[in-house]
């Protein structure tokens, strides 16, 4: 690679799931076929990459600071595989930044590894479509890392909007954008609130749980995801109708099925939150992402103001957001 540039700065969202999410797992759309609708959100993870000009070494800010002589020594591993997958082995700088804590459910590591490509592609003058660097980061996180998950995480960070997904069973990926006019973007957006439930949890915990599980009960498992597939696919023509209290109540009977696949998507506090949010006028919701904790996705038609005000109250804080419409790009 030849460096062109002093430094870029790259920028991609987190996401949302909003119907069949979990049907992108290789377990479960290499048999089935898996459909789910996804959206971008106003939450970013923002990189800047640097070529360092007076030394050799890897300087890395996240959390934490390395600076390292040898690439081995990285102990962020999807930096260094990032790094060890574009070549580069020394003389470099990544500072990342985030206002979200990490293990919330809204596809960090993808995130992370879809805004990193950019920034470092982008500085090399290495033309590539955001198609294809949701299909890069794929293939860094989950064959080369060999971190347990799905699809949809990178392809909506790349691309932004709201999309729906068709996964077939050679895992080849189909997204197609979701065009809403701007009133059901608004309502679509007033309708749903994002409640942390102050619990982290690791995806890829529960989703070897499932893995494990499909081994000794496949049959039950893959009920539970047609089940989330066919709510899913209901999903699409809710959104596009702006039927929202329909869209709510598909999401409580997602919640429902979801947590019959695996003792570890629930518990009894996230049970008894869920109840509560209920009871304050939410029609219903589920857990974003693989489960276990991170952020309440809530669906509320009506007397949102009242809502807002009860779950503050209760102490819990909730995260306003827009729907991202950029994907991942270049801040510089």
């Amino acid at each position: 690679m030849v460096e062109k540039k002093k430094y870029v700065i790259a920028s991609a969202p987190y996401r949302i799931s909003l119907g069949g999410g979990g049907t992108d797992l290789p377990f479960y759309a290499s048999k089935n076929n898996g459909h789910l609708i996804t959206a971008a959100i106003d939450e970013n993870i923002t990189i800047m990459v640097a070529h360092r000009k007076l030394d050799n070494k890897i300087f890395l800010q996240y959390s934490e600071v390395e600076v390292v002589e040898n690439m081995k020594d990285v102990s962020h591993q999807i930096l260094r595989e990032v790094l060890k997958y574009y070549k580069i082995n020394d003389s470099f700088q990544i500072a990342t930044f985030s206002t979200m804590p990490t293990f919330t459910g809204l596809g960090a590591s993808s995130t992370l590894i879809v805004a990193l490509i950019k920034a470092i592609t982008s500085l090399f003058n290495i033309k590539m479509s955001n198609l294809k660097i949701a299909e890069e980061a794929f293939h860094i996180e989950r064959e080369i890392l060999g971190l347990d998950g799905g699809c949809q995480d990178q392809y909506i960070s790349s691309l932004g909007g709201i999309q729906s997904m068709s996964i077939k069973k050679d895992l080849s990926v189909k997204c197609s954008e979701i065009k809403l006019n701007h009133k059901l973007i608004s309502k679509l957006e007033n309708c749903l609130f994002l409640i942390h439930s102050t619990v982290d949890r690791r995806s890829e915990d529960i989703i070897n749980n499932q893995v494990e599980r499909v081994k000794f009960d496949q049959s039950q498992i893959f009920r539970a995801y047609d089940k989330i597939k066919e709510i899913g696919i209901k999903a699409l023509g809710q959104i596009k109708e702006g039927k929202i209290s329909e869209l709510g109540l598909g999401m409580d009977e997602h919640w429902k099925v979801k947590k019959s696949i695996s003792d570890t998507i629930s518990s009894s506090y996230l049970d008894s939150m869920y109840s509560k949010l209920k009871s304050f006028g939410a029609l219903g919701g589920k857990i974003v992402g693989a489960g276990g904790g991170g952020f309440f996705l809530m669906v509320v038609d009506k007397d949102h103001d009242q809502f807002r005000k009860k779950v503050v109250h209760e102490g819990h804080k909730i995260l306003d957001f827009k729907i991202d419409f950029k994907g991942v790009n270049l801040l510089t």
